[in-house]
């Protein structure tokens, strides 16, 4: 009976292990995400006229069917890596939703 408790005891304390390991794991990647990405999701709730008085004047914008804007910039670095940064505002003007990725290589549709 008691090699039994201390079989489930260990078992427990292996899951907890296990437990404690994969938050670490979680953790770790969530705090090496793009500095550049948190950047621009900072700009949510903000109106896009700072935005623009930040970033200077789009590359490009368009007027969704619902009235809400979708703004876009594109920027050539050093290394000759091209990134684009979209931002989409409520009709109001208010950044509702941020994208940065890099143009140089092909954004992969979602598959749902």
């Amino acid at each position: 009976m008691k090699s039994r408790i201390r079989r489930r005891n260990t078992a427990l304390l292996l899951k907890g292990a296990a437990l404690v390991a994969l938050l670490a794991i979680i953790a770790a990647s969530t705090s090496c995400a793009d500095p550049r990405r948190a950047r621009f999701d900072s700009w949510v709730g903000h109106p896009i006229e700072e935005l623009i008085q930040h970033m200077g004047p789009p590359t490009s914008s368009m007027e969704l069917k619902d009235g809400r804007m979708v703004y876009s910039w594109i920027q050539v670095y050093g290394s000759g890596r091209t990134y684009r940064s979209v931002f989409t505002t409520s009709k109001e003007g208010i950044i509702e939703s941020s994208d940065y990725h890099d143009a140089s290589v092909p954004k992969r549709a979602d598959p749902s």
